[in-house]
């Protein structure tokens, strides 16, 4: 188990790795253009430097937080005893993380909401940007920094509650950051899916478990968006 200081320090990480390293990233990399290219890539490449400050502090997130977890993921690892049962609940999880997105969607319609989410938009912008980088960040650093954080630390920061609680409470925090950019009806389908992730995490009290099928879902949903891309580019009317 993560003891409370590690809790704490890997909280303390997130915000730094989210907000203030980007930042920091970015505007390195500003100073640089103005130095030694003179401007020369800015005006073209501000959303670009946007992306790549965001690839790299997601990918050395997730590095810190892997080591100081380390020891829980490779615990659970070998809890694993049955791979068919582990692809069953795959399975099963993706249908109810599509079903909760389906369902989140379809009551922010309903509540007059018909623009998509701010970070999605951001998202397929810089899919169509930086295609490889922001997929490794989508697939990969995205789910496995959410998952330490939202599943592994902070459903077990206060243990003495029931898991249900717990389960509510990280979900919401889970679905207020991916809002954070405006929009803030789309918390719902988000919260829905944190409360899948968290379900399954609780079931199975294993880390892999969420961390796969959360890899699964981001996946089979960039999957979705280059080929909706594909299709409106083919047939654009």
């Amino acid at each position: 188990m993560l003891t409370n200081a590690k809790k704490w320090i890997m909280l303390g990480l997130y915000p730094v790795g989210m907000f203030i390293l980007p930042l920091i990233i970015m505007l390195v990399m500003a100073l640089f253009d103005a130095i030694f290219l003179e401007g020369m890539v800015a005006n073209e490449l501000d959303f670009g430097f946007m992306t790549i400050a965001i690839v790299i502090s997601y990918a050395a997130l997730m590095v810190a937080l892997l080591i100081i977890s380390f020891g829980i993921y490779k615990q659970d690892f070998q809890k694993i005893k049955s791979w068919g049962n582990f692809t069953k609940q795959m399975v099963i999880g993706l249908i109810a993380t599509f079903s909760a997105a389906f369902v989140g969607g379809t009551l922010v319609s309903l509540l007059g909401e018909t623009d998509t989410a701010l970070n999605q938009l951001l998202i397929e912008q810089a899919l169509q940007a930086m295609p490889f980088l922001m997929i490794m960040t989508v697939i990969f650093f995205g789910p496995i920094v959410e998952e330490i954080i939202f599943r592994l630390v902070m459903m077990n920061l206060f243990p003495k509650i029931k898991p249900i609680y717990n389960v509510i409470f990280s979900s919401l925090i889970f679905g207020a950051i991916h809002v954070l950019a405006g929009g803030w009806i789309h918390i719902i389908p988000y919260f829905l899916m944190g409360i899948v992730f968290g379900y399954i995490y609780i079931r199975n009290d294993n880390i892999w478990h969420a961390t796969v099928l959360h890899i699964l879902h981001n996946g089979l949903t960039v999957g979705l968006i280059f080929l909706a891309q594909g299709l409106l580019e083919a047939y654009p009317y």
